[in-house]
């Protein structure tokens, strides 16, 4: 179950309604897992400051995968995960800050069981 959480200072009446929806193919392409695995959560409204600047659009995000995640696969996943906010919420690649944590199977529960 790979999960997108984005939390960001952009005001949530800009965020797309639709935002979620939308990135789930991507994601489901970079990462290389099916759709109907993924959870996304955006957040707006949230404090966040870059280096002291906190004015500007700007955004800290973290994703969770049970593997498909890794040096080389993260250098693609950034890149269009950046450029998609950017498009999308108006938030530049500087300011879009992405976490990866490649989880294993036990560490992750979904239904009242882990996922091994």
């Amino acid at each position: 179950m790979p999960c997108l959480k984005i939390l960001t200072n952009i005001p949530k009446s800009r965020i797309p309604a639709d935002f979620v929806d939308k990135i789930l193919p991507l994601l489901s392409r970079v990462v290389n897992k099916p759709v109907d695995k993924f959870l996304c959560v955006i957040s707006g409204d949230c404090q966040v400051t870059f280096g002291g600047e906190s004015t500007s659009p700007g955004a800290v995000a973290t994703l969770e995968s049970i593997g498909n995640l890794g040096p080389v696969e993260n250098k693609l996943i950034v890149k269009e995960v950046s450029a998609f906010v950017e498009r999308e919420l108006g938030i530049s690649p500087n300011r879009f800050f992405l976490s990866f944590y490649d989880l294993k199977g036990y560490n992750v529960g979904k239904g009242g069981v882990t996922i091994e």
